[in-house]
Formats: C-alpha cells, sequence, structure tokens
C-alpha cells in the first residue's frame, strides 16, 4: 500500500464490500513492515500455487519489484497488503487509510478502505490471484521481464491513476535498468492558434508532471 500519508479513519460506506457471502470486518490500520526477501519468498511460492509451476526469475523480479514500489521496499506495507489493492479481502477483512488519487491530471487527497490480511501469505496469495484474474497481460509481461509492459497492462485495466511512464521508470529503477525518456510530442498534432506565441507552445509541451501514481480501485472482481 505505497501511499504518501496514511492514518487510520472512518470507514466509507462508498467502497467495495466483502466477497459475497462474506462478513465485512473493519480492523486496525497496522504496519506489517517486512524485507524484500521474505515478500519475494511468499510472492514465489503464491505464483507457484496459481502458475501450476514455479515462476520464472524474470516474473518473480517484475511482480516483487512491484510489491515493492507499492510497499517501500516492504517497510511500508500495511495489513500484509501487497499492492495497495482497495476494498474487503477474502477474509472480510479491511482497513481505512488516507491516500492520494489522480483525476484528470490533478493529484487530490481522499479516504479509502483497503484489503487486510492475517498473514504475509495470505496477502501475496490475494495479490497474485488479483493479477491473475484481472491482469493477465501484466503477468504476461512481466514472464519477459517487461516493466514497461507491465505497467502498461496494469494502467490499462485501471489499477493505478498516476502517469503511466511515471509507473514504469519506478519499476525499471527497481530492477536495476535505466529510465525510460517520454516520447517526443507529435507537433504535427499541435494547434499552434490555440497558444499566443511559441515560447507558450514550448512551455506546453516540455511540461511534465512528476508526482507519484497513487492506486485506484481494481474492478469488480468475478468471484
Amino acid at each position: 500500500m505505497q501511499v504518501d500519508a496514511i492514518t487510520a479513519t472512518a470507514a466509507s460506506a462508498a467502497e467495495p464490500v466483502a466477497p459475497t457471502g462474506t462478513a465485512r470486518v473493519e480492523v486496525t490500520l497496522e504496519r506489517t513492515a517486512v524485507t524484500r526477501d521474505a515478500m519475494r519468498s511468499a510472492l514465489g511460492t503464491a505464483l507457484e500455487t496459481y502458475l501450476g509451476h514455479p515462476p520464472s526469475t524474470a516474473t518473480l523480479d517484475v511482480v516483487t519489484a512491484h510489491a515493492s514500489l507499492e510497499t517501500g521496499a516492504g517497510r511500508s506495507m500495511y495489513n500484509f497488503n501487497f499492492g495497495g489493492i482497495k476494498g474487503a479481502g477474502p477474509g472480510g477483512l479491511t482497513a481505512s487509510a488516507r491516500t492520494h488519487e489522480w483525476a484528470g491530471g490533478v493529484r487530490y487527497e481522499t479516504h479509502a478502505q483497503f484489503r487486510a490480511y492475517d498473514s504475509l501469505d495470505a496477502g501475496a496469495h490475494d495479490f497474485v490471484s488479483l493479477l491473475q484474474r484481472r491482469y493477465p497481460d501484466a503477468l504476461d509481461a512481466a514472464s519477459r521481464g517487461d516493466p514497461d509492459g507491465y505497467a502498461s497492462a496494469l494502467a490499462r485495466r485501471g489499477y493505478f491513476t498516476g502517469p503511466e511512464l511515471r509507473y514504469a521508470n519506478d519499476l525499471r529503477g527497481l530492477l536495476g535498468m535505466p529510465s525510460r525518456a517520454a516520447p517526443p510530442p507529435d507537433l504535427a498534432a499541435v494547434d499552434a492558434s490555440t497558444f499566443s506565441s511559441t515560447s507558450a507552445v514550448s512551455r506546453i509541451l516540455d511540461a511534465v508532471s512528476v508526482s507519484a501514481a497513487r492506486i485506484a480501485a481494481p474492478e469488480r472482481d468475478a468471484g
């Protein structure tokens, strides 16, 4: 659960409810810091369960980088939530927190309910299960060792609301890869008549947002 500021807050009725047939239980927001090695081990076990075979090194590297990005390399993990997943976990546990989102290019603060778990393995299994069900293209990209494709697949399904390039470059950094530069603007598509001067056009094209990405609520799982 990678957030800039996180505090306990009142439950919000607007957040997703626990899975059908499971009672929703509000628990205290609790930091459950773990080492990156412990996260990697738990993710490896979970991936093997869902893939039916041991994950490749590339797959485990990218998925571990993803979890590390969302939890500050495990130092800022809360309630064993590996990926800032909103709603209630399979056991109905949920915790309230303050976080940040993006809308229309604007970053704002809000409150949300996040899934909570009673163990590291439970959090890892739900995280991998979500990736397999809702973001299979991301796992395909992970198997190729492709952080850009991984970030793109997450963005397409609404996993996060911040800038995709920033998210991809954060993954690259955790994988020891160089950052990818933003593509050059399509000058042919710019209508110069909407700007007062050439210098104004340059300023617009040079403006780049560098604020951190925030997690969005994933689409409702089928089961």
